[in-house]
């Protein structure tokens, strides 16, 4: 069992070759469920949170070479970072390379080859396999010297959607509140969670409101481009529908003694 308790998984396979921002799936987050409104004792945690976010502050990873306590061997790769690639065994053949916009890197014993998506460790044995064609027994190390600014998008409900500078050991939970919190009528037990492993797109629904009620913890780390979506509830979506559909056929002015509240009671 999840420590987010009930979720879903879902895969899906970018065509070959593409390397977009994981925010294209963005139309696949129809799925929101239907619920109750967020409650207020959600809301003054999350309030909580974000003052003790504000007082502490996020860190500014920034472009750069990576932290004293980053986790070089399971981040994955992304465009924008600089990693070095030695042959201890063939020293001509050493070289600094960018992971390029497409998630490419280019080497000159092997040529382009994806980058993007992997683990330093998971590059090292694809170059050795590459490497053993022109190279015998070739030995590689691969070491990430700047890391690229990246960022992570925050869509649906909340206060202000859209992105957070990527940092190591960032959760989906401290994203949404960087982005303000949840607003009054997101469905934060349904939040949809995307993220990149290799060349798939994997989506998984995590339930945030039992963690900021302090019924679970969070476990989750984010990587670069990953995605959180926070759908509504059937209350706000029965708000937007009324304000469209019924108040807007209304009078401008309502005959006196009309109360428009018994009017629109469902």
């Amino acid at each position: 069992m999840s420590m987010y308790g009930r979720h879903h998984s879902i895969s899906y396979r970018e065509p070959s070759g593409r390397r977009g921002a994981l925010h294209v799936v963005i139309a696949l987050l129809c799925i929101a469920a239907s619920a109750c409104g967020a409650s207020s004792r959600r809301q003054q945690s999350a309030a909580l949170m974000l003052q003790e976010g504000e007082t502490q502050g996020p860190g500014d990873p920034g472009a750069g070479a990576p932290s004293a306590d980053f986790d070089e061997y399971s981040y994955r790769l992304a465009p924008g970072d600089i990693i070095d690639v030695k042959f201890p065994y063939h020293p001509e053949e050493n070289e600094r390379v960018p992971v390029r916009p497409d998630g490419m890197i280019n080497l000159q014993v092997v040529g382009d080859l994806d980058a993007a998506g992997l683990t330093v460790g998971e590059l090292e044995k694809e170059i050795v396999r590459l490497a053993s064609r022109t190279l015998r027994d070739p030995v590689v190390s691969v070491v990430i010297a700047q890391l690229a600014e990246h960022k992570v998008y925050v869509g649906g409900d909340v206060l202000r959607p859209g992105f957070v500078n990527f940092r190591d050991g960032l959760t989906p939970l401290q994203a949404v509140i960087e982005r303000g919190g949840f607003t009054d009528t997101a469905k934060a037990d349904e939040v949809l969670y995307i993220t990149r492993i290799g060349e798939e797109l994997q989506a998984q629904r995590l339930n945030l409101e039992s963690i900021v009620d302090g019924d679970s913890t969070e476990g989750i780390i984010m990587a670069p481009d990953d995605v959180v979506f926070v759908p509504k509830t059937f209350i706000g979506k029965a708000d937007v529908w009324v304000d469209q559909w019924i108040r807007g056929l209304l009078p401008t002015v309502p005959r006196t003694g009309v109360d428009l509240n018994s009017l629109l009671a469902f």
